[in-house]
């Protein structure tokens, strides 16, 4: 970047860093993000260190869980009419490779590509790090005959899985990883950040902020946000929370089937812990006696208690707005199962709640929901990229629709293309006709004639 470009960017970037990194925005995005265990233990030590926040609420989920998991004659006799939500949980307590093979299988894989990410989870850390890859890929192309593209393609398959980072062969590519799951409101930032980290985390970690400002070419003052959003949001070692005993994934929500249909219950809502301003400290802010010191103090506490306090809101809320759309989506899928999810991209619930695809990716990160089907993660249901109606999906409705036309009328594959399209599965023509053939299934004109 020559100097004159760099002196005309310099106020923009600058800008883009102090909006998107400020400190009071990384709290907000961490407290969207927290899986529900470590947003109860962000919020006990927040409690602690700020006079002017007070627990009005302590957590209930995680005890009513343990409680009702501890004995199955507990669990038979419980009212569930008075804990809603809590009838379908069962063990929460998982390891990391229990974590990774449960979203392995949610993918619908075909046989070989399913063996490959079998072997290569084995092959995970407790760090969470794909110890020894180019051994391990060695080792799965002999074993089951597949070329090295394809143990790569599954690799980032599982590099896409729950924590962020996870399959990482580096500490480079953990961060990067996380970087891209994301999802930034801003492409720019996205950039800076990749670019920090791909040529400059050494610097970053000895805090030669100037060199790594003269290479991005932004402000110094814009790597120490920078700095400050990697050791705050992003983490070194996404496998550690399941390393020294089997981790409890808590689920955010529930699903539970009614006479009139599915419901959702915000388990967080619901048993979660509620947060007040102190009466008595705020009472000691408004006291003209009080010296400046003290004002000064409380002053910034009662200004970081109701910044917790809303984001804790608008965590709330946004996430109630997505698992709605979800229920109402994903009957089928709560019913039947894994093949019948359907599309439903994080960009369009973005677009029609009216914020922004980085909101809604946090808001459902590492957050998990309980159905009558078993617990998933709320990412499964609602993905960045389009992975609803699998091949074997689409092929068995293809297969039911034939099974259902006029014998004298056979639908041809332009209308089976139509019908697809009316279901929500917008795939070509050329792909129904390959997906017809694969099922053994004869032309239109050839079950004409028959």
């Amino acid at each position: 970047m020559n100097l004159e470009i760099s002196q005309k960017l310099e106020p923009q970037l600058k800008q883009t860093l102090e909006l998107n990194l400020s400190p009071r925005m990384l709290q907000m995005l961490k407290t969207l993000t927290l899986p529900y265990i470590e947003l109860i233990e962000h919020i006990n030590k927040e409690a602690e260190e700020n006079v002017m926040l007070e627990v009005e609420r302590k957590d209930e989920l995680i005890e009513y869980i343990k409680y009702i998991n501890s004995d199955k004659k507990i669990k038979k006799e419980a009212d569930f009419s008075e804990i809603p939500g809590l009838e379908n949980i069962g063990d929460t307590s998982r390891t990391l490779e229990e974590t990774l093979m449960e979203q392995l299988e949610l993918e619908n894989l075909n046989k070989s590509h399913y063996e490959i990410g079998k072997m290569l989870i084995e092959n995970v850390n407790e760090r969470g790090y794909m110890e020894k890859y180019p051994e391990a890929r060695d080792a799965i192309m002999k074993k089951l005959g597949v070329s090295r593209p394809t143990v790569d393609k599954v690799l980032r398959l599982i590099q896409t899985f729950e924590p962020d980072g996870v399959g990482a062969r580096n500490l480079k590519e953990c961060l990067l990883i996380q970087i891209r799951e994301y999802n930034f409101e801003s492409g720019e930032l996205e950039e800076i950040l990749t670019n920090a980290v791909s040529k400059h985390l050494d610097d970053i970690a000895g805090e030669n902020f100037d060199r790594v400002a003269k290479g991005l070419g932004i402000p110094e003052s814009g790597v120490g946000r920078i700095a400050a959003f990697i050791k705050e949001n992003l983490t070194p070692n996404p496998g550690f929370a399941f390393s020294s005993a089997p981790r409890h994934v808590i689920p955010s929500f529930a699903i539970e089937q009614t006479d009139k249909g599915y419901r959702v219950v915000n388990l967080e809502e619901a048993y979660g812990p509620s947060l007040n301003i102190s009466s008595r400290y705020l009472k000691m802010l408004e006291d003209p006696k009080a010296d400046k010191e003290t004002v000064g103090f409380l002053k910034e506490k009662l200004q970081k208690a109701r910044d917790l306090i809303e984001n804790l809101k608008k965590r709330n809320e946004t996430s109630k707005k997505i698992m709605a759309k979800i229920q109402e989506t994903q009957s089928d899928f709560f019913s039947r199962g894994n093949l019948f999810l359907r599309p439903l991209l994080q960009k369009d619930l973005a677009r029609e709640f009216g914020i922004h695809p980085s909101t809604v990716s946090r808001a459902i990160a590492e957050k998990y929901v309980q159905t009558p089907k078993g617990l998933f993660p709320i990412k499964f249901l609602c993905p960045r990229n389009n992975r609803g109606f699998t091949k074997m999906r689409l092929k068995s409705m293809i297969k039911k629709m034939i099974g259902s036309e006029n014998g004298a009328s056979p639908v041809s594959d332009e209308e089976l293309r139509t019908m697809l399209t009316n279901e929500g599965a917008e795939i070509a023509r050329r792909t129904v006709t390959a997906y017809r053939k694969e099922l053994g299934i004869p032309s239109a004109k050839e079950r004409a004639r028959r």
